[in-house]
């Protein structure tokens, strides 16, 4: 019997308890993020993606649909999570409720897709089912689900699922029109979000196990399965279509002034980074705790030893999961889903000023909940009351890990609880201090907003932003010398800042030093014409006096 036979077989033994499964993991799902539908917008990406974004602000529209097509606004090309953002806004406004239940709702379909594609490639729905409850309640991928900017997590691993599922059926009973579906779900999960760039390695990896389609010296081979050769051709148009979005996504990136690749760090730093949050993703995903909006990337604390300790980690469950590969494909299956999916947002090539982030375990951590719930099986079978004893485990581990998610849910209510948690949890949060420092500005509290922004710039003394928003501050006080020595240093730190020699002409002008002004004038002339006029209006009025 062919291994997709055996799988028809489990699947249509289970077929009675199928439904009951799948409305378990969309009804404990929603049940655990409905406090979600309860929080507001967050003043973080949420402006530019929908409350402050005029394109999106007007629903859809082809105008919208033009520039979603052709627009790279926050340093990313996505025009199909643009699409959904302006369909919220013509379904709600700007009721922020329903755009988490767009969120919440998507994160339930993928949930429950998962439960139903392994299901289908394994004949185990058990498995299937607590693997699908894993990725659903998981603290770690609240970040993906409370957050609305983060709409494209949740909408482009919705299209790699089901291209995940549209593979399975080519693999079935290959043909075009199969092969052609599995292209359009893949093109239109790159329109979401360029994750899906490592999608086709992972589908090398289907055939690995559980399809059994490829041949390797470490798997129990199958004589009917095609050569690793026709396999990989098999890949390659998906491959090219992958390269293209990856070269997207850099000059979106690049155009956004995000990748910060040999800027501010090295390569190596940068590289020693990536290997420790390898490790540093799977400690948080047994301890989720202190998870925080926000890590900040600490140079001092990418060592030589911690550096040499993740390699040797990684290297040592690799080579374990590669010895294993025959008696046990599932460990190659998950660790190599882990390895590769993370590639993109790893931090070799880095982007933002991050360290790492929660969102970017969505869809790595399924092959980690794979490896762990079918060798928890495995164990467990060998045990005369084992399969009840791990039954008993797993529940109290969905009980501990939605209590906990519910938790995490209630730090995205608001931005002030947000950067407050994200302060308690790392408590070197440069970018917690700078944020919660303009929200107490907004209210008037300037006291507490020179103290935290003077926080987020002695953490992190690199910010000409941080030195503007600072001068700001001063100058709402009176204090006009200390806002022109701010902004002086936020000039010195990114010469070519507009605002910041806009600032500085005016900041010149209060101070009644219209030459200093003039001087300042002159640069933005050079820099942005638009800008500078109104400064020379000033000049001129002041000079008249």
């Amino acid at each position: 019997m062919s291994n997709l036979e055996a799988v028809q077989r489990g699947v249509k033994e289970w077929k009675g308890r199928l439904p009951a499964a799948l409305a378990l993991v969309v009804l404990v799902t929603v049940a655990v993020y409905w406090p979600a539908f309860h929080n507001g917008f967050i003043d973080y990406d949420d402006t530019d993606y929908v409350t402050v974004n005029v394109v999106v602000r007007q629903g859809l529209s082809l105008k919208g649909l033009l520039w979603s097509l052709t627009a790279f606004h926050a340093g990313n090309w996505h025009p199909l999570t643009w699409l959904s953002h302006m369909l919220d806004v013509q379904l709600f406004d700007l009721n922020p409720a329903g755009h988490h239940a767009v969120n919440v709702l998507f994160h339930a379909a993928n949930a429950l897709l998962i439960c139903l594609i392994f299901n289908r490639l394994t004949g185990r729905l058990g498995r299937s089912l607590l693997v699908a409850l894993l990725f659903a309640l998981h603290p770690l991928h609240v970040e993906s689900v409370a957050w609305i900017a983060e709409r494209k997590d949740v909408l482009s691993t919705f299209f790699w699922l089901l291209t995940m599922g549209a593979y399975l059926r080519y693999a079935e009973r290959p043909s075009a029109g199969r092969y052609l579906t599995v292209l359009l779900s893949f093109i239109l999960g790159l329109m979401a979000k360029q994750m899906l760039v490592t999608l086709p390695v992972v589908l090398l990896l289907l055939d690995y196990w559980p399809l059994k389609r490829l041949s390797l010296p470490i798997g129990k081979q199958d004589p009917a399965s095609p050569g690793l050769k026709r396999l990989v051709a098999e890949k390659l148009p998906l491959l090219a279509i992958a390269a293209v979005a990856a070269l997207a996504t850099i000059f979106a990136q690049k155009s956004g002034k995000a990748l910060s690749y040999g800027a501010g760090g090295s390569e190596l730093l940068y590289a020693g980074n990536a290997l420790i949050c390898y490790v540093k993703y799977l400690a948080n995903m047994v301890w989720p705790v202190d998870l925080a909006l926000f890590y900040p990337l600490i140079a001092s604390e990418v060592t030589a030893a911690k550096v040499a300790g993740a390699a040797l980690l990684l290297a040592a469950v690799t080579a374990l999961v590669v010895w294993q590969g025959r008696r046990r494909p599932y460990l190659a299956f998950g660790w190599f889903w882990y390895l590769v999916t993370m590639l993109p947002v790893i931090g070799f090539i880095k982007v933002g000023s991050q360290a790492m982030a929660d969102r970017y375990t969505y869809v790595p951590l399924i092959g980690i909940f794979v490896l762990v719930v079918w060798g928890g099986a495995e164990l467990a079978g060998r045990w005369r009351y084992g399969i009840e004893a791990a039954g008993a485990v797993a529940a109290l581990l969905l009980a501990v890990c939605s209590a906990l998610t519910v938790t995490q849910i209630g730090y995205w209510q608001n931005s002030y609880g947000l950067y407050t948690h994200a302060l308690s949890a790392v408590p070197d949060n440069w970018l917690a201090h700078n944020n919660l420092a303009i929200l107490e500005a907004q209210q008037y509290r300037y006291d507490e907003a020179i103290r935290h922004f003077s926080e987020s710039l002695r953490i992190n003394p690199n910010q000409a932003e941080g030195y503007r928003n600072l001068g700001t501050v001063y100058q709402s006080t009176g204090n006009n010398l200390q806002a022109i020595n701010c902004f002086r240093e936020a000039v010195r730190l990114s010469p070519g800042d507009v605002e910041g020699h806009f600032r500085l002409g005016y900041a010149y002008l209060a101070a009644g030093n219209p030459e200093l002004a003039y001087q300042e004038y002159l640069e933005l002339q050079r820099l942005d014409e638009s800008h500078a006029r109104p400064l020379l209006d000033s000049i001129r009025m002041v000079s008249r006096r």
